[in-house]
């Protein structure tokens, strides 16, 4: 069988048209986009989903950019506007706190500051100080005596790791329900860093990303013709068959998805283009973590999930590659991956979510996958209980 390089560099007679296809794409009329967001505003898809985010770990932002000591950075999720900052003292930690003084409402996220050697940051307004670790004020420069017990802001558990910044999230604020991912493998130096890729502002429930994983009858039709990497442009007569499934761990929290593609040229499989795909879940989505492996090596890809709004979320991918596996391949199975990726996006961006699908034999685990996804949601006594809290 040919190696995967050899495929690609016997298809050289590709390469002219492709270029071609790639430059009319990116020329395209910008026409069609505008008129399904227009068309898009008469519906209020939002209304059709959870009015909840699910419990569990996000990402917030990433290690560079709050890199130097005393670094302020704003930051929005779940509807909530916050400030991450890295202390000034000698544990060089990220802490993350509500953006909004308790005080009169500053913002202390502009024109605050991190004081000197602590790891307190400082309200631009009226000089009160908040810790990071636990949200208390530590200082009022203009009374004496004791500071009230309840002069406290509300502070995210936060880690850091693999360069992100990850907060967990829970509308009652309970304490971690189980512990932020960690790689070991990633931890030594046999893997690199090779590539964050954002997308912002994508307009789709989190719901819908756990869902796809289970509906296994969606592969082949919207995933089956090979694209040009990171473009929606198909390659004609080349295609991907997909062998999909779907797995629960027995810690609740965690998921598996599994896919084994393999590039058909000319109706011809190739197996040394095959890729198995691994898929963990490591709660609701929030973070996830892609695993490739083939003849090339390993690579890592964290996807993950931010919500900004119910339905709309932040997404950035994170790659880390084995070192000997060349620069061109991680970028090709990457971009291939991302391309799949935004196929869905103009499924998940004009769709409703039907609380009763009418399902066939099949159609794969949904309802199972939508059982396992409600654990991360408050139960209805506890979501009437903080109707405000919710934001409802």
């Amino acid at each position: 069988m040919l190696p995967i390089t050899e495929l690609l560099l016997s298809t050289w007679w590709l390469i002219l048209p492709i270029i071609a296809l790639v430059f009319l794409y990116l020329h395209r009329p910008k026409e069609e986009k505008t008129q399904s967001r227009k068309i898009r505003r008469g519906v209020d898809r939002s209304l059709t989903y959870p009015r909840q985010y699910p419990c569990g770990w996000y990402r917030i932002c990433n290690s560079d950019d709050v890199s130097r000591r005393g670094q302020i950075r704003r930051a929005f999720a779940f509807s909530r506007e916050m400030v991450v900052f890295r202390s000034d003292d000698e544990h060089n930690q990220v802490h993350v706190l509500e953006a909004f003084c308790i005080h009169m409402g500053a913002n202390l996220g502009v024109g605050g500051r991190v004081m000197p050697g602590t790891n307190c940051i400082q309200c631009p307004f009226h000089l009160w100080e908040f810790n990071g670790q636990n949200g208390r004020c530590t200082k009022i420069p203009y009374i004496d005596g004791k500071i009230p017990d309840k002069a406290k802001t509300h502070s995210y558990p936060c880690v850091e790791r693999h360069g992100m910044i990850m907060i967990w999230y829970h509308p009652l604020n309970e304490p971690p329900h189980y512990d932020a991912i960690c790689v070991d493998e990633l931890l030594g130096d046999k893997y690199e860093f090779r590539g964050n890729y954002s997308y912002p502002n994508i307009q789709m429930h989190l719901q819908e990303f756990a869902e796809n994983a289970a509906d296994v009858q969606h592969f082949q039709p919207l995933h089956g013709q090979m694209l040009i990497p990171w473009t929606k442009i198909r390659v004609p007569l080349v295609y991907v068959h997909h062998t999909a499934s779907l797995v629960f761990s027995d810690q609740t929290h965690i998921a598996y998805f599994y896919d084994t593609a393999m590039i058909q040229l000319f109706g011809k499989p190739y197996e040394s283009t095959k890729v198995d795909a691994s898929i963990t879940f490591y709660g609701p989505g929030g973070i996830t973590l892609f695993r490739f492996d083939g003849e090339f090596g390993r690579i890592y890809l964290f996807h993950t999930h931010t919500p900004t709004n119910y339905t709309e979320l932040d997404v950035e991918f994170r790659a880390y590659v084995e070192r000997k596996i060349p620069r061109f391949l991680n970028w090709y199975i990457i971009g291939n991956w991302i391309a799949q990726w935004q196929r869905d996006i103009d499924v998940w961006e004009n769709k409703i979510h039907k609380r009763a699908p009418f399902l066939v034999k099949n159609d794969g685990p949904i309802l199972k996958m939508r059982r396992w996804f409600s654990q991360f949601y408050l139960s209805k006594e506890e979501q009437d209980n903080i109707a405000d809290t919710l934001d409802w």
